[in-house]
């Protein structure tokens, strides 16, 4: 396993002069797990720790349930797996606040991709709509794994003070 990242820096320089400290931008993340259903409630955990830590300004509760979405979606699909073969967790806060999360899994397949997220049935990818989420997927290089990925753009502050 991966030891956890440190704490982003953050900086006392922004572009209206403010004092108010910011975290720096981009950050990233990155933390494997087994293929095991327990891997959901720890991956939740570690998400929900990791975006404070970040000070993601946006819905920090609906990411998380959009981690646990995307763990469950690749630990159903890619049925039991060896204890050497893992997902990775990916979560990425641009400088403009737009969140990525991305799950890497062992199958390169993914079968009704587009039935799945514009289901009006509540599966996982149609819930992660919901939650304002828009998903992608794509296989590695190598072609051995897919990484399904959601993006969450946040608000801009004028938008919020509307």
């Amino acid at each position: 396993m991966n030891p956890a990242a440190a704490p982003a820096p953050v900086s006392d320089n922004d572009s209206t002069g403010s004092s108010l400290l910011r975290p720096e931008r981009p950050q990233k993340w990155r933390r494997r797990f087994s293929v095991r259903p327990e891997t959901v409630r720890l991956a939740r955990l570690h998400a929900r720790m990791r975006f404070a830590m970040m000070a993601w300004p946006g819905d920090q509760e609906n990411a998380t349930q959009v981690v646990v979405e995307l763990m469950k979606n690749a630990i159903e699909h890619v049925g039991p797996q060896p204890p050497e073969v893992q997902l990775v967790l990916d979560l990425l806060v641009a400088a403009d606040e737009t969140l990525l999360i991305a799950v890497t899994d062992p199958s390169p397949t993914f079968p009704d991709f587009l039935t799945a997220i514009t289901a009006q049935k509540s599966t996982g990818l149609a819930a992660i709509r919901e939650l304002g989420g828009e998903t992608t997927w794509r296989l590695s290089d190598d072609g051995d794994t897919k990484t399904v990925q959601v993006l969450i753009r946040h608000p801009s502050p004028a938008a919020d003070s509307q």
